[in-house]
């Protein structure tokens, strides 16, 4: 039956089905063709996947995003970026790496993250003179920074299904965040060196306090957010709720720019985002249960324990699969199918939970910007008017950077655990 089922899913992918009826699908026709069970058990799993607590947060998480990026925060956010570091070489470029930072720590989302920050920047680093290639390109890679740096869905996805502390992978994603849009942020300054691009006078102090008065209160979600799961006052679904009322307090107290009729079109927008991403949760969740019953994780186990017990063999093995997996399946589906079966793998070898964690996140948000499914470069697309072979082509330096990175956070775990170890 496992024999049958990867050949029935790319063969239904292939036929164009959306990912998640290409998940059920197989699971469906595989137990029907080959299994000694109902089928009727399918939905049943799909509903199963659904039925998780922690799974609330990714609704209200994507509400809280789209709160704030039609409240303003986004404009705010990148005059902020813009007065930290606008002044250095390639200080715009540097200035939209640290803004997908900034938004990414509220919204937890990729896609959003390139959307809020995208449509403001790509216009301005083009009119500044820089090349569009370069531009969306780095729009499109700086946008994964969203899912890495918390609170995070992927996370919240990955801790769902492996039974890992949301709260530590949450404070296991900082340090690496901090680490890819450093050399994002490198990379941009080396290039406009070389470029010769202008920069912009240093800011004074003055400059820079109404900046962040500015943007005070968008900067004080994650605070609050993080600050309220560590201490115990609320879990992590509950931190996403409280998230949302947040967002909706600033976009029409604070900043007045939501009314009636923006916040009936952002729950409707929202509403269809959590749906999609739910739906593909529910098929992968089949996908991984049928994979569960019939052993395939242990099978799999003994094989690639039988082959090398060493970590780092492992791991660089386990990179090459989440790598190559993130080519056909978008993030959350990806986490769902492989990380219960790789995992327990990673553990057996020594390899901590929360930092396998950070690496498979890692891996899946290159995925983002990878055809032939990377989301981000289709919001890249429709953001520059470009084809997908020149979004890709604009991506791939930049895609060297966060492989770098990701070798660098696989066999250094001090970026990973640190923070946990500091707060658990």
């Amino acid at each position: 039956m496992i024999t049958a089922l990867l050949p029935i899913f790319f063969a239904v992918l292939l036929l164009g089905l959306p990912i998640f009826a290409a998940l059920s699908l197989a699971v469906f026709v595989a137990i029907e063709l080959f299994g000694s069970t109902s089928a009727l058990i399918v939905p049943m799993r799909m509903f199963t996947g659904m039925n998780n607590f922690s799974l609330m947060a990714i609704p209200f998480f994507i509400l809280a995003a789209e709160l704030m990026r039609i409240g303003g925060l986004s404009d705010r956010l990148i005059n902020l970026a813009k007065a930290l570091v606008g002044w250095v070489p390639g200080g715009l470029a540097a200035a939209t790496v640290l803004s997908c930072l900034f938004f990414g720590s509220i919204s937890g989302s990729s896609p959003a993250t390139v959307v809020a920050i995208g449509t403001i920047m790509f216009p301005a680093l083009v009119a500044a003179g820089y090349n569009r290639l370069f531009a969306i390109g780095l729009i499109a890679t700086a946008g994964t920074l969203g899912p890495i740096v918390p609170p995070s869905i992927a996370l919240i996805i990955y801790g769902s299904v492996t039974g890992t502390s949301v709260g530590q992978l949450f404070a296991a994603g900082l340090l690496p965040a901090i680490l890819i849009a450093s050399l994002l942020i490198g990379y941009c300054m080396v290039y406009a060196s070389l470029k010769g691009y202008a920069r912009a006078p240093i800011p004074s102090l003055g400059e820079i306090f109404r900046a962040f008065k500015a943007a005070a209160w968008g900067l004080g979600l994650p605070f609050i957010l993080l600050g309220g799961i560590y201490s115990g006052v609320f879990t992590p679904t509950e931190s996403a709720a409280v998230a949302c009322v947040y967002g909706l307090f600033i976009g029409m107290v604070v900043y007045r720019t939501i009314g009636p009729r923006e916040l009936v079109a952002t729950l409707r927008s929202s509403g269809l985002t959590s749906a999609t991403l739910l739906l593909i949760t529910a098929g992968a969740s089949a996908f991984s249960w049928l994979l569960a019953i019939t052993g395939t994780p242990t099978q799999l186990a003994s094989q690639v324990l039988s082959l090398t017990d060493d970590p780092i063999q492992v791991m660089a093995l386990f990179n090459v699969v989440m790598i190559v997996a993130g080519f056909f399946l978008d993030s959350a589906s990806a986490i769902i199918v492989l990380s219960p079966l790789l995992q327990p793998i990673a553990e057996q070898v020594g390899v901590d939970p929360v930092h396998f964690g950070v690496i498979t996140l890692i891996n899946f948000s290159v995925g983002m910007i990878t055809p032939p499914v990377g989301l981000n470069l289709f919001v890249a697309m429709s953001i520059s008017k470009m084809s997908l072979q020149e979004v890709f082509k604009a991506c791939l330096p930049f895609i060297a950077m966060m492989l770098l990175a990701l070798i660098v956070i696989s066999y250094v775990p001090w970026f990973s655990t640190w923070l946990p170890s500091l707060i658990y």
